[in-house]
């Protein structure tokens, strides 16, 4: 789905729909599947992080396969995602592996067995109005450097904020009060 405005009616009827678990996961599936569309990603490459009601955490709510590997302390001065959520300014990154940060969870193998890293990314801080609920991160996952694609640029990182600031009040008010990744 790459039309913003179809992606927004569909995520209007699972926000209103009484099962809020169930929603949740179809709006972040739905959030999902529209940047992997809109930027030419491959699995794994969209990654959203939702805070949990304390904020002091990030937790994985995709991809699915890292959802219960762990959170990222909103303290951590080593993690991109931490400091996106402080500051609430995006970020590109088209060097990543040669900069300090957190990498834990790139060395978590995909369902597939592989191990893919990180070598470019974009952010971009998920808020509604002034209640900041998360970050996303849009990446570029290879082996080698050379086969991980095209550098992010500016517009990349306006696209992500402006269709964001759109999509976020529906995501929140699906986010289960509770959240703290294990949604599966």
């Amino acid at each position: 789905m790459k039309d913003l405005s179809e992606l927004i009616g569909a995520l209007a009827i699972e926000a209103a729909k009484e099962n809020k678990e169930e929603a949740f996961k179809k709006v972040i599936q739905a959030i999902e599947l529209f940047y992997k569309e809109n930027f030419f990603l491959d699995k794994y490459e969209v990654a959203i992080f939702l805070v949990n009601k304390e904020k002091t955490v990030l937790s994985f709510a995709c991809p699915e396969y890292l959802v219960n590997s762990g959170m990222i302390p909103v303290s951590s001065t080593e993690a991109f995602m931490a400091s996106i959520f402080r500051s609430g300014r995006g970020v590109i990154e088209n060097n990543l592996q040669q900069q300090k940060h957190l990498s834990v969870f790139e060395i978590i193998r995909t369902p597939e067995g592989e191990l893919r890293p990180i070598w470019k990314m974009v952010g971009a801080l998920i808020a509604v109005e002034t209640d900041k609920i998360g970050v996303i991160e849009i990446s570029r996952r290879a082996k080698k450097q050379e086969d991980a694609g095209e550098d992010f640029m500016e517009s990349d990182l306006m696209f992500l904020e402006n269709t964001m600031k759109k999509l976020a009040p529906y995501l929140k008010k699906v986010l289960p009060a509770n959240f703290r990744g294990k949604v599966t």
